[in-house]
Formats: C-alpha cells, structure tokens, sequence
C-alpha cells in the first residue's frame, strides 16, 4: 500500500482529533494537522500518535502557504485535505450580532478552507490524484435553530465553494467532497443551552446526537480507495434527521 499523507485542519480536538487518532493508527500513513491556540492539546496529541502538528491562523493565506510548503518539503506531497477547523463561538441574537465576529468565522471556514484547497491542490494535480473534504454542518439539510446566524452562514458558503471545486478540480484527479454530521458533543455544543441539548437529543429519530465516531466513520469511507469515484457529494451523518 502506498504510504499517504494527510492534512487535517484544526485537528487538536473534537472531530479533528477524534480523525487524527484513527488515521494515526495506520502507521504506513503520515498524519499532519493544525491548530492555532491549543498548543499544550496538539503537542499531546502529536506525542501520543505520531503526528505531525503545526501552528497555523487560516485566516492568514501566508500562514498556510508556509504550513503546506513545510509539509510538502518534508513529505513530497499531500494526499488527502481534510477541512475541519472550526472555532468555538457564542450564540448570539443577529440583532446584536457583531460584524468582526461575523466575518472572522466566515474567514476561518471559508478562506481557510480556500487557502488550504489553494496551497494542496497543485500537488494534487501534479500526481493526478488528491483528495478534498470539507465538513460542514446537517444544519445546511434543515431548519436551523436561531442565533448562530454567523455558523450557518459560513457553512452554507462552504458547501458553495466545495461544489464548485468539485467541478474544477476533477480534472485533475482530485475529487472534493464533504459530510454534514449532526449536533455532536465537542467544544462547539457546549456553548448552547442544555435545555436545548435535552429536547435535540429526545427529539431525534435515534434519541441521541451524533458522536465525533460516527463522523469519523464516514471521513474513513471517503479517503479511502472505495470512494474513488464520488465527487462533489455531502454525506448527512445525522441519524435520519433528513431524508
């Protein structure tokens, strides 16, 4: 089997991590990921896997420049772009919304997720092979709930840039695709109420939400050779809540 490399984004906890730790079990492969506050996190994680950890703002397209470049100068190439950096935020009504915050979350998913497809998908083109996957949110299949107006703005316009890298790039070997877990308890769900949490979960066809395995799961299923021929797809890992 031919030894891959792997970039994943924001990779120091919740599903990042969770994806890291799978992937490392698989030592023919080289994993590598980012993050950008949670040192003390990523150098333990880095320690306990074997990867390879990198500090990096994506919101800074010369930050990502220079992780790409140190990663391809090490490895010779990236195989597999897993956009997954995601921040924690506060719900807030849009009324008192405020327009820095707004935009430094569409910065981080979408011109993050831009840089990084930028910086990986030369490499990819010349071995005429790579692949791109982009999570998102199930939220993008249904009805949101109300003050995170900023997150789904950002994932919506992620799903955008996604299809239409999936039409560019394929071309040159590089399929883009993307999953849409459902509510899971990382960083991001303990911002929300817990009374919300308690209805979400008795309320969802499986009585409970999504878990970073079960993302896992399929991000595995798309990596993988099996799921060469997919392109351009968004996979709801939501237990039924969308048919």
């Amino acid at each position: 089997m031919e030894k891959k490399v792997f970039l994943i984004t924001g990779g120091s906890r919740g599903l990042g991590k969770k994806v890291v730790e799978r992937l490392a079990l698989n030592k023919e492969h080289m994993i590598c990921f980012t993050y950008l506050n949670s040192q003390d996190a990523a150098l333990q994680l880095a320690r306990e896997t074997g990867a390879f950890s990198l500090q990096c703002n994506q919101q800074n397209g010369d930050e990502v420049q220079d992780t790409v470049r140190k990663i391809s100068s090490t490895f010779g190439k990236i195989d597999v772009l897993i956009n997954n950096a995601c921040p924690a935020f506060t719900p807030t009504d849009f009324l008192n919304s405020d327009s820095d915050h707004f935009k430094s979350l569409l910065d981080i998913h979408v011109m993050g997720a831009y840089f990084f497809s930028r910086e990986t998908s030369p490499l990819m083109r010349d071995r005429h092979s790579g692949k791109i996957i982009n999570i998102l949110s199930s939220y993008v299949f249904n009805l949101p709930p109300k003050k995170i107006a900023h997150y789904i703005t950002a994932k919506y316009a992620l799903m955008g840039l996604s299809k239409a890298l999936a039409v560019e790039l394929i071309p040159y070997g590089i399929t883009v695709n993307m999953i849409s877990p459902g509510l899971m308890a990382t960083d991001l769900s303990k911002y929300l109420p817990r009374k919300y949490l308690e209805v979400y979960s008795a309320n969802h066809p499986m009585g409970r939400m999504a878990s970073t395995d079960d993302a896992a799961d399929i991000l595995e299923f798309l990596i993988s050779d099996q799921a060469d021929f997919l392109n351009g797809i968004n996979i709801p890992v939501n237990g039924g809540e969308t048919f």
